[in-house]
């Protein structure tokens, strides 16, 4: 019996910018000139048991328009059994490897494979609908979108952590279910960005490319930059480093305004 499913895709990426989802929800999107091979979890992309659609968006490497014949993404799908510190390779859920053999601008791989999960996060079946707006008239996610974010990075400028925290916690508690976090790992978690806020990373603003994304199937909205990256980031001025910090927002059945998911 598998006392806490834990699945994660395990892919080589070779010379392209990329974006892999579960469920229409973004697990990872970076960009490589060279190859990279992780390994990452993908739970919080699933929020009940049965068929998951995994969705492989390429695209070329900044400053091209084309995608480079030498590129390519390979992937398995893992299910590993997760006791304690303990993780057991149960099986391979799907393998697939893409070869670009044509000059395009990108390109979409589509799989699926069936997950048996143990526990229950908020879902979007009770978030509003974005596309009528999306279509008829985008300044109105937009501009709740940008007014969520400047509390976001209000907080962090202020050191106003109860706030941040307040804000953050659904995602925080989805985080920790899907991942099996215990309560201290789950503090650490929020204690690792108030320790980073307090060593000098400041927020900075919205990077100038942003571009709207809506993802969750019409539900979610988020900034991103034109390479995949998050668009809302803090930045150390001691040490160069950026903090990354990847927000998907929501607007729940009833509410006028987007929350984080």
């Amino acid at each position: 019996m598998i006392h806490q499913p834990y699945y994660t895709i395990d892919f080589t990426a070779v010379n392209c910018r990329f974006e892999v989802l579960i469920n229409d929800i973004p697990v990872i999107s970076l960009e490589t000139e060279g190859q990279m091979s992780p390994n990452i979890p993908i739970n919080f992309g699933i929020f009940s048991s049965g068929k998951q659609n995994v969705v492989i968006n390429l695209f070329p490497v900044s400053g091209q328009n084309i995608i480079d014949d030498k590129t390519k993404f390979e992937y398995v799908i893992k299910l590993f059994n997760v006791q304690g510190e303990t993780f057991t390779h149960v099986k391979d859920c799907v393998t697939n490897k893409i070869q670009i053999t044509q000059k395009v601008s990108d390109f979409k791989h589509s799989s699926s494979f069936e997950a048996d999960i143990s526990y229950e996060m908020s879902a979007l079946e009770y978030s509003k609908d974005l596309s009528l707006d999306l279509k008829n008239n985008i300044s109105v996610i937009t501009e709740k979108l940008d007014l969520i974010y400047k509390k976001i990075s209000d907080c962090f400028a202020n050191k106003q952590y109860d706030s941040l925290f307040e804000i953050i916690k659904n995602r925080e508690k989805n985080m920790a279910t899907a991942m099996y976090l215990s309560d201290a790992d789950a503090n650490a978690r929020i204690n690792s960005l108030i320790t980073d806020s307090q060593n000098g990373f400041s927020p900075m603003p919205l990077s100038h490319d942003k571009v709207l994304k809506i993802y969750g199937n019409g539900k979610l909205a988020t900034y991103k930059k034109n390479n995949g990256e998050p668009a809302f980031f803090l930045f150390n001025p001691n040490t160069g480093e950026e903090l990354m910090l990847e927000l998907m927002f929501h607007i729940p059945n009833g509410k006028a305004e987007f929350e984080v998911i």
